[in-house]
């Protein structure tokens, strides 16, 4: 009986630090089971679903992009006519050898910079102000030319557009020349502008364009210029677009092999491939079985999810996918991440085992030593 008493005495002690051990060793965040029962408490205020193909189907959003109707149907800027802050060079040819413009007789008298001013006007001397922004160069010239005919004899006029500055368009973000540009006959419309500008400077297939003309604003992938000509709408003066990398992110949590924030490599990202851009499961950790989506899904959406109960409001919702099944790896492929999600890999129940029994090894061989120097 005395041999058997510390034996029990040892055992209870063990099953105390197997106990402890379970509920205070270090882990990388909640186990399945304690996911799985969680659904049923309402303090935690989600829903648990095994990923299936319906639900890939339905939780699928295009992220598709296309200006309204308004920037569509919108005309294009007139801009073979002059505007304000358009800068011209005239120069006047006067067949007299002491002319109105050029007493000296050298026959031409260049204006290198004349510019059109708030009034839309530009200033010719002998003549004043004269009416030049809504007229082409042609036009502007003929009233030039008529006007100078009343005072010199034969006055040949040459007049051309130096500096666009009346009609600009201004190019930020990620493009790889910045500015101010003007609207001319060859960049009137997003995609030659751009080219002008140098293109993007980084992957197209992540950039949204946004167009800002006054207080209105549309925004559409740059791919999705690529593909759609309509589009290409016309730019207007005091236009402004805006190349942004898509600022969409995910989380992955757990036993994957890099625990990181990403930002979306391209517009559609499957859970497969948002996994592959963190190394993958974890092969020492990861319990395939159970790699959870966590998001918040839309009322609508949530509704079909879970027909039958009473949806209001967005819901949250955790969604299981398991690895272990070859359809598992298919639906991964098919279901689509969306902003802000997390994907969060639990740990296999065997990894719990081991750091149980690193835990407590140290206290089994204790307790071995003392029995020994006991006479056990």
């Amino acid at each position: 009986m005395s041999f058997f008493r510390p034996v029990v005495r040892l055992l209870i002690s063990l099953s105390v630090l197997v106990a402890l051990a379970a509920c205070g060793l270090p882990r990388t965040g909640p186990y399945y089971e304690e996911l799985t029962d969680a659904e049923q408490d309402a303090d935690y205020g989600f829903h648990v679903l095994p990923l299936t193909p319906d639900i890939a189907r339905i939780t699928r959003v295009d992220e598709a992009t296309g200006f309204s109707v308004g920037f569509i149907n919108r005309p294009a800027e007139a801009v073979y006519t002059l505007a304000t802050g358009d800068v011209l060079s005239i120069t006047v040819w006067e067949n007299i050898d002491e002319g109105l413009l050029n007493p000296a007789g050298i026959g031409a008298t260049p204006l290198p910079s004349v510019r059109v001013d708030e009034t839309g006007r530009v200033f010719v001397p002998y003549i004043g102000p004269i009416r030049a922004a809504g007229l082409t160069e042609s036009q502007l010239r003929q009233r030039i030319q008529a006007a100078l005919a009343e005072k010199t004899l034969n006055p040949q006029v040459n007049l051309y557009r130096v500096e666009a500055n009346g009609r600009q368009v201004s190019i930020q973000g990620v493009i790889n020349a910045p500015g101010l540009y003007p609207i001319e006959p060859p960049t009137t419309h997003i995609l030659p502008m751009m080219a002008r500008a140098g293109g993007v400077s980084i992957d197209p297939e992540v950039v949204r364009l946004k167009l800002r003309r006054g207080q209105i604003q549309g925004e559409i992938w740059l791919q999705d210029l690529y593909d759609e000509p309509r589009n290409d709408v016309h730019l207007l003066s005091g236009d402004a677009i805006i190349a942004e990398r898509d600022r969409r992110i995910f989380t992955a949590l757990g036993a994957v092999n890099r625990s990181a924030t990403v930002q979306f490599p391209t517009r559609d990202v499957s859970v497969i491939r948002a996994l592959g851009t963190v190394g993958g499961l974890s092969d020492q950790t990861a319990d395939p079985t159970g790699v959870f989506l966590f998001r918040e899904e839309p009322e609508e959406i949530a509704k079909r999810l879970l027909p039958g109960q009473e949806i209001t409001g967005p819901q949250r919702m955790a969604y299981i996918v398991d690895f272990t099944q070859p359809a598992g790896l298919f639906l991964a492929r098919d279901f689509m991440m969306r902003d802000g999600d997390t994907i969060y890999v639990t740990t296999a129940p065997f990894v719990r085992w081991l750091k149980i029994l690193q835990a407590i090894s140290p206290l089994v061989n204790f307790a071995g030593s003392t029995r020994s120097l006991g006479g056990f």
